[in-house]
């Protein structure tokens, strides 16, 4: 049986190029569309044609020498681009670096990009950062220019490589006076998860790409709340307590009343849960009411205290209890004259008012 050679060898190289790409994940197209990297931190965008499940090794070299190496893991789905971020552990102790990131599948290198790194004059911003401050509702952050110029501004909160929430305000204008920037987090947070928050200022040059700095501040979510003062109210029938949230951390707790005798030290203690969940700005108020509390003096200690039991807000006072006279808790059994009915029931519709706390 005879084959026609033009007819078999297309099909073969086909089949060939087949087996060569899936041998061969470079050739999927993997690339790094994007490396930056200063003193303080690094990030790279990978893309892919294909899925691709690799790793980036990202590493500083000072005169060819290797100061420090990190790795991170990859998985990249085709068509989406994958965005790391790492911070630099070692601080710098010459004025050029060279930072480098490879690309690994496995024990084989598919891309590399490289970026020099300068500190000192030549990477100094026109601008101070005065305050930097993360926080469990969000970002406070505090500008001095020492120049006028324009800058880009992005927040990034990292979870551990991973950026999961990006705040970008562009032309921001530094001339003369400070410049105040707040970010609330849309989300909720954590409790007791490290977070890493990076501020990536790109200052604007007319004819030099823009100068780009980095700075790195971390902060442990924690529910947070406080005692509203100016809403406390402590009377001889009970107290009122109204608590705002000040953390994107939920805060699930109760309030604590302790109600302490200064005449015999004894002490009662009244404890109630909030209604309402609370997260940053979100109020509720609580309340109890007095149960064998004795006229007298008290010192009065409110807490607001999570289901932990550990104290997030405290606040304090004193309370008088005073004592009521027996006219005005018995109804005399003797007839009474009209002016002297008259002031009976004035009395105990006076009674009656402080009772319901009007």
């Amino acid at each position: 049986m005879y084959l026609d050679n033009k007819k078999i060898i297309p099909g073969t190289l086909i089949l060939a190029a087949v087996i060569f790409i899936l041998a061969n994940p470079a050739s999927a197209g993997v690339e790094i569309s994007d490396f930056f990297s200063d003193f303080t931190s690094s990030d790279v965008i990978v893309n892919s044609t294909q899925d691709f499940h690799g790793k980036a090794v990202f590493e500083l070299f000072y005169a060819g020498s290797p100061v420090e190496s990190q790795e991170v893991t990859l998985n990249v789905r085709a068509g989406d681009p994958v965005y790391k971020v790492i911070t630099w552990q070692k601080k710098p102790q010459h004025d050029y670096y060279t930072a480098k990131v490879s690309i690994y599948n496995d024990s084989k290198l598919l891309t590399s990009s490289s970026y020099e790194v300068s500190y000192g004059t030549s990477s100094l911003p026109g601008f101070h950062v005065v305050d930097f401050s993360p926080s469990n509702s969000g970002v406070q952050l505090l500008l001095r220019p020492f120049n006028p110029s324009a800058v880009d501004i992005k927040i990034e909160l990292l979870d551990n490589n991973d950026v999961v929430y990006t705040k970008l305000k562009e032309d921001v204008s530094l001339k003369t006076l400070p410049e105040e920037i707040k970010t609330t987090w849309p989300f909720l947070l954590t409790d007791n998860k490290n977070y890493i928050v990076r501020l990536k200022i790109f200052t604007h040059r007319l004819y030099a790409p823009a100068l780009v700095n980095t700075y790195i501040a971390k902060f442990t979510a924690a529910s947070d709340v406080e005692i509203l003062a100016d809403d406390v109210q402590v009377d001889e029938y009970g107290a009122s307590v109204t608590v705002r949230g000040k953390s994107q951390v939920p805060f699930d707790g109760f309030i604590v009343v302790t109600a302490r005798s200064r005449a015999t030290n004894e002490t009662q203690v009244y404890r109630t849960q909030m209604e309402e969940i609370l997260v940053s700005g979100k109020e509720d108020t609580a309340g109890v009411v007095w149960k064998g509390l004795a006229p007298g003096t008290y010192d009065v200690e409110i807490l607001a205290v999570n289901k932990d039991n550990v104290t997030i807000d405290k606040y304090e006072t004193a309370l008088r209890i005073p004592e009521y006279s027996n006219v005005s808790k018995s109804v005399p059994a003797k007839t009474t004259s009209g002016f002297e009915a008259f002031i009976f029931i004035i009395t105990l519709l006076l009674f009656s008012r402080r009772l319901n706390g009007a």
